[in-house]
């Protein structure tokens, strides 16, 4: 985001615009910022609600991201998809409160012919995570 504003603090945020992306499961466990404030709340009661006519939507999670890296606002994001462009510099992590979720998992058949392949896989994802 730009600007001179600092973040100090979880009510900082609402300075900025707000980006979502739609979950198309209305999952309520979806990493969303009506559950990010919440649970920010439960931590400081004071603060308050988010200006939705600042806020901008997209369908996609990519989009979002990209809208951040064009300084157009804050999203939430999955580490794992933004982790090189924080790695880069490129983007950084607002705040530090993060929300309790989605955990991805490798699956495949026992004794796979092509085991070794899967299993070197398995190894650069738990590197990336």
């Amino acid at each position: 985001a730009g600007g001179d504003r600092q973040i100090e603090r979880a009510a900082d945020l609402l300075q900025y615009p707000l980006i979502h992306f739609n979950w198309t499961n209305r999952d309520p466990e979806a990493p969303t910022w009506q559950r990010w404030l919440a649970i920010a709340r439960s931590i400081d009661p004071s603060i308050p609600n988010a200006n939705q006519a600042w806020d901008l939507s997209f369908r996609e999670e990519l989009h979002a991201i990209d809208a951040v890296a064009a300084g157009q606002g804050i999203a939430i994001c999955s580490d794992v998809v933004v982790s090189g462009e924080l790695e880069a510099g490129r983007l950084v992590k607002a705040h530090d409160l993060s929300l309790p979720g989605y955990g991805f998992y490798l699956a495949s058949v026992a004794n796979h012919p092509r085991q070794a392949h899967i299993e070197a896989f398995s190894a650069w994802m738990r590197s990336i995570v």
